[in-house]
């Protein structure tokens, strides 16, 4: 494990260009951040207080919830505490900022999916990934999480890099809908059965400022819940998708859903996938450069190093770096071959390639010959079998 440091300050770049915040966003210790009117609880921006941040009662909010957050590390999934929160939802979409592309979206169980010609597509060529878990009772396939951009992006003493360096993606959540004063409702009266639901998302705080800048500063006032508006200190926003809040609602996700916001409680827990690690190789992938990610990780879910292995030698793959250091919550969590620095040289990487996984657990797998050749056609949702996976705990 690497020597243990503590987060930098971001960059000190110009409010223009890529960096741009923007109009409706405030730059404030390098990143963007959200502006409320102070007199309107339910404001998302500054647009009717004059929209300068500290003039004309716009107030910019603390700088922190536009950086990458700072938890406690987890390396066991098991035996985590429940916490109380609430749940938005925000459709049904393959373009999250994790880079998973289709999985996690497709569900056999789920028409609304099923009619999509993608999803068709996409259960027929990888039927593991649109069926539940089998040693469960309860559903993972078509629920996805976007948490708060500071607990989708963050920092982790324990990896190297000096900030935005781990990203939660792939990590999974029970969820469990609650009445509106937190208590849980008799088990001959449950709404629904509980699920599981997997981050492939984020929620931005400068972005979604209403609900997604963490608590205290939550602008959702017409929301009642015990932990509603503000959501508990330690807690986090959820937005799921449509499928996963019409199943906490309704217990069927082929039924409309009645409520736009839920009181929910939830915990961490092993990701019970079916199936093997898959690899999604994404358009353009060559012997020179290509970008990757590994999706359907049991267990911890979600991944902390990928190597490569060429000519007896593992190379890293980083995170995609190009994002602005300005809105680390929107990076993007692809694989990729790293830049060169100068007086390198590129090394062709011939296929098949061997991969080595280490999960967020600090659990090494290596995959042999697990990509076999480069596609032959700009397939947006290309996956292959890695042939392994990691084991569940006992």
């Amino acid at each position: 494990m690497p020597p243990t440091h503590t987060q930098a300050p971001y960059p000190d770049v110009p409010n223009e260009g890529n960096y741009s915040c923007g109009a409706k966003w405030h730059m404030q210790d390098g990143v963007c951040v959200a502006m409320y009117c102070e007199d309107d609880n339910q404001s998302e921006n500054c647009d009717e207080c004059g929209g300068v941040a500290g003039k004309g009662g716009c107030v910019a909010v603390d700088s922190k919830t536009g950086k990458s957050g700072i938890y406690p590390e987890v390396h066991d999934a098991r035996n985590q505490e429940w916490k109380y929160s609430r749940s938005t939802h925000y459709g049904l979409t393959y373009a999250g900022a994790c880079a998973f592309g289709v999985y996690g979206l497709c569900s056999f169980k789920a028409n609304v999916t099923m009619e999509s010609e993608i999803c068709q597509t996409f259960c027929k060529n990888y039927p593991d990934l649109c069926e539940d878990p089998v040693d469960t009772k309860l559903t993972l396939r078509g629920n996805f999480i976007a948490p708060n951009g500071n607990f989708y992006t963050q920092f982790w003493s324990s990896l190297p890099g000096d900030y935005d360096n781990y990203l939660s993606c792939g990590e999974c959540y029970e969820l469990e809908i609650t009445k509106e004063d937190g208590s849980l409702y008799p088990e001959n009266e449950k709404r629904s059965e509980n699920i599981i639901a997997q981050i492939v998302d984020s929620c931005p705080c400068s972005a979604n400022a209403k609900w997604c800048c963490g608590s205290g500063i939550d602008h959702c006032s017409e929301v009642d819940f015990k932990y509603g508006c503000p959501i508990p200190e330690d807690s986090v926003h959820f937005d799921l998708s449509d499928i996963a809040m019409t199943r906490l609602q309704m217990n069927d996700p082929n039924v409309g859903m009645v409520e736009g916001v839920i009181p929910i409680r939830y915990k961490r827990v092993p990701c019970p996938v079916k199936g093997n690690i898959y690899i999604r190789i994404l358009p353009g992938a060559n012997q020179w450069y290509f970008a990757i990610n590994v999706v359907n990780v049991a267990n911890m879910g979600s991944i902390v190093a990928v190597e490569v292995l060429q000519d007896g030698k593992w190379y890293n793959l980083v995170r995609d770096p190009n994002y602005s250091s300005t809105r680390p919550q929107e990076r993007y969590g692809s694989w990729v071959v790293p830049p060169l620095k100068k007086g390198e040289q590129s090394v062709p990487f011939t296929v098949p390639l061997t991969l080595r996984f280490t999960d967020s657990a600090f659990n090494s797998l290596t995959a042999p010959d697990a990509i076999k050749e480069w596609p032959t056609t700009d397939d947006y949702f290309y996956y292959v079998d890695s042939g392994v996976q990691f084991p569940m705990p006992n």
